[in-house]
């Protein structure tokens, strides 16, 4: 943990017409329920901005993801905090680290008051040897969900994703800036005004 990876495995991502219903998957789809909870911290490296450095952008948060079982109970809790850097090119690098409840809160007194803490609910399950994970939006705002998709690429195409059918996926979510303003959880954590 807390090192980069190179994989070929590329997340993908899928605007969601509505909140999807567990009851809608079918019988041995098996999946997990988590809730998530994101906190966005102050800045506290930017006096080391190097002009010369590719990237252009970087943030940290902390995380608490809490496991749900089928019956809504909730299970014990895993604490980690990333950083993320996009660069110049257009790369997004994270780099994350388990951290203990007792660090948790230590880091949450430094979170920055401009966002909002970002609460998903997460389900995360395979369909025909793929990996999903559905992100549905409980604050700031509960009316997006996401789909992420852990695929392979193709020779720099969009990766080859089997839809569940199961779910009404609205459309592919691009990497830009609009999308990840309006649909990911960095930008949906700003605080207007």
């Amino acid at each position: 943990l807390g090192l980069p990876t190179n994989l070929d495995r590329v997340t993908t991502k899928f605007l969601l017409r509505g909140r999807p219903s567990i009851d809608a998957f079918p019988e041995g789809v098996s999946y997990h329920i988590f809730d998530v909870e994101k906190v966005y911290l102050l800045h506290v490296d930017e006096d080391q901005e190097d002009e010369s450095s590719p990237v252009h952008e970087q943030y940290r948060f902390i995380r608490k993801r809490t496991s749900v079982d089928k019956d809504g109970h909730r299970g014990g809790s895993v604490c980690g905090v990333t950083t993320v850097q996009r660069t110049d090119d257009g790369k997004t690098m994270e780099i994350k680290r388990i951290i203990s409840k007792r660090e948790y809160i230590t880091m949450y007194r430094s979170r920055d008051l401009t966002r909002h803490i970002v609460r998903q609910q997460r389900i995360s399950f395979l369909y025909n040897s793929q990996s999903f994970s559905i992100h549905a939006y409980e604050e700031p705002t509960s009316d997006v969900s996401i789909l992420h998709a852990q695929s392979e690429t193709v020779g720099g195409e969009h990766a080859v994703v089997d839809i569940p059918p199961f779910l009404d996926v609205e459309r592919r979510l691009e990497p830009t800036k609009a999308d990840e303003d309006a649909y990911g959880a960095f930008g949906i954590s700003r605080i207007s005004g």
